[in-house]
């Protein structure tokens, strides 16, 4: 029992000093290069209105879209106007920019981006092409593949449908990568069941949500999914699945500095 009280002391302990501001933190922008990776086969796909790609080995173009609308996000200029009333005084700006690598990394190629073939699917793209010293850089791979981050924060797996369509799909994961949670809580799963008692992000200005908001990112605003009666949930924050996702919390912005100047110092250095 005792040692148990003193884990949750602990555990308690960690989870406070994880939203509050690093006295290292001077409060400039930290800036992280980006290698993206581009796995691709030869099939050809129907362009959609929502997904325009007819290729797996989407353009400089799209790519580049796609770290602009990053950027916007992480620097609190993109379009916020319609976060709901409730949740305007708690939306956090963390003030990080992201850049393509400046460095060419295959003959041929462009700056920060490397393509290569291959025939299959597969999520385990960083076997195709090996992830670039993961302590400096964000290393993004985009493929026929689900939208996943790595545990340990080595990379970022995307779909290259949603690649530069506004739908800020790196922008939710760049938040795993920065020791982010769901805004439902510890589990990707959308369920009810699944989630009913994992509930807790850890950010504690964030309202616990049922689970996410709209899966399918068709509504917006979507149904209310707050847990408790009378709150709203906060489908704009960009770690729910949401049509009008727009937002980080205040505590959701000092979280992610403090993973990067505790565990990532080498990118301090760009």
């Amino acid at each position: 029992m005792v040692r148990m009280v003193f884990l949750m002391i602990i555990l308690l302990s960690t989870h406070m000093q994880s939203q509050t501001p690093l006295s290292t933190d001077d409060g400039r922008t930290i800036k992280i290069p980006v290698i993206f990776h581009v796995i691709h086969s030869n099939r050809v796909y129907t362009p959609k209105t929502k997904y325009p790609h007819s290729s797996e080995n989407i353009s400089d173009d799209a790519i580049l879209a796609e770290l602009k609308d990053l950027n916007l996000d992480f620097m609190g200029l993109n379009d916020r106007s319609f976060v709901d009333p409730h949740f305007v005084n708690i939306m956090g700006n963390p003030n990080i920019e992201f850049h393509i690598a400046d460095t060419i990394l295959q003959v041929g190629g462009s700056k920060g981006i490397i393509r290569k073939f291959h025939a299959r699917s597969t999520k385990y793209m960083y076997r195709v092409s090996d992830t670039i010293n993961t302590k400096k850089y964000l290393n993004v791979y985009i493929g026929n593949t689900g939208n996943v981050t790595n545990l340990n924060g080595d990379w970022i797996n995307l779909n290259f449908r949603e690649i530069g369509t506004n739908t800020h799909v790196l922008t939710h994961e760049a938040g795993h990568w920065l020791g982010l949670y769901h805004i439902w809580g510890r589990i990707g799963s959308c369920s009810w069941v699944k989630t009913r008692f994992k509930r807790d992000d850890w950010i504690d200005d964030t309202p616990a949500q049922s689970r996410c908001s709209d899966l399918k990112r068709r509504e917006c605003p979507p149904k209310n999914r707050a847990v408790k009666r009378g709150e709203k949930s906060n489908y704009n924050n960009f770690m729910d699945y949401s049509a009008c996702r727009c937002m980080f919390t205040k505590k959701q912005a000092v979280k992610m500095r403090n993973q990067i100047i505790l565990n990532r110092s080498e990118m301090l250095s760009n």
